[in-house]
């Protein structure tokens, strides 16, 4: 895990926020670091598992064996599930049970499920599953569906959705002093002569509940991250060199 704040503080560093004044303020933050994790992950993924290092780098974000109850359509031939809502990618390929041995189901596309069940030969039994991974519910929630219905349930490997990340704080009145808040479900308190990000006036008996989230990547991130992070401010101020550098350094990290 990477505090945010220590992002922030790296950030304005490598701005040299002493010499341009506040070059990156909270707001702009949030907005760029949320970017930022995002291109992170889809970084990693595009090298998924090709190597170790790949495979490490999205260790904390595997959920293996997760069990979805399936219920069979007649009308379709195919027994529907809902995928968990943290769901981003599949890992491998599922599992069902066939009596008491686990089979692998292949993962297929529309076309070729279409193509496997107009051939005896080729559709899809309890010892030779498929499922597909698309479609929504009624409540608007991604759906897999397994042929052939008779199967019950299937367990699936998958990434998970990263968390949003978010730098929540308030400010004092009369300084302007930022005071950021920590990465707990504990109240914490806004004192009075201050006033809360969202606009609420501190006072004897103020308290709101933090709205920071931490990064979830690890300490070996922190160096690509800060490096995406210098380009996108960097876009935006006179100094075509600070750009350079910050490319210069996401290069590196990926080499």
């Amino acid at each position: 895990m990477i505090l945010i704040l220590d992002v922030y503080n790296l950030l304005l560093d490598s701005l040299r926020a002493d010499k341009r004044g506040l070059s990156c303020e909270v707001d702009e933050f949030n907005r760029l670091i949320r970017l930022v994790s995002q291109e992170v992950k889809g970084d990693y993924l595009k090298t998924f598992e090709e190597d170790i290092d790949s495979s490490d780098s999205l260790a904390g974000l595997k959920v293996h064996n997760y069990a979805i109850d399936l219920v069979p359509q007649t009308s379709s031939g195919t027994a529907y599930g809902t995928m968990p809502t943290n769901y981003s990618q599949i890992m491998g390929k599922p599992r069902t049970l066939n009596g008491s041995t686990y089979v692998r189901a292949d993962i297929v596309t529309e076309f070729e499920d279409g193509d496997r069940e107009s051939d005896f030969l080729t559709k899809a039994t309890t010892t030779h599953p498929t499922c597909r991974i698309g479609g929504l519910n009624g409540a608007g929630l991604l759906q897999i569906k397994v042929r052939p219905q008779t199967i019950n349930k299937i367990w699936i490997s998958y990434i998970r959705a990263i968390s949003t990340p978010f730098l929540d704080y308030y400010v004092n009145n009369t300084t302007y002093v930022r005071t950021f808040l920590s990465a707990t479900t504990t109240p914490q308190s806004i004192p009075s002569g201050s006033t809360y990000r969202s606009g609420t006036l501190g006072g004897a008996a103020v308290t709101v509940t933090s709205q920071t989230v931490n990064l979830e990547w690890d300490e070996d991130t922190l160096e690509l991250i800060l490096a995406k992070l210098v380009q996108k401010v960097a876009a935006q101020l006179p100094d075509p060199g600070l750009l350079q550098t910050g490319m210069a350094d996401e290069l590196k990290t990926q080499a």
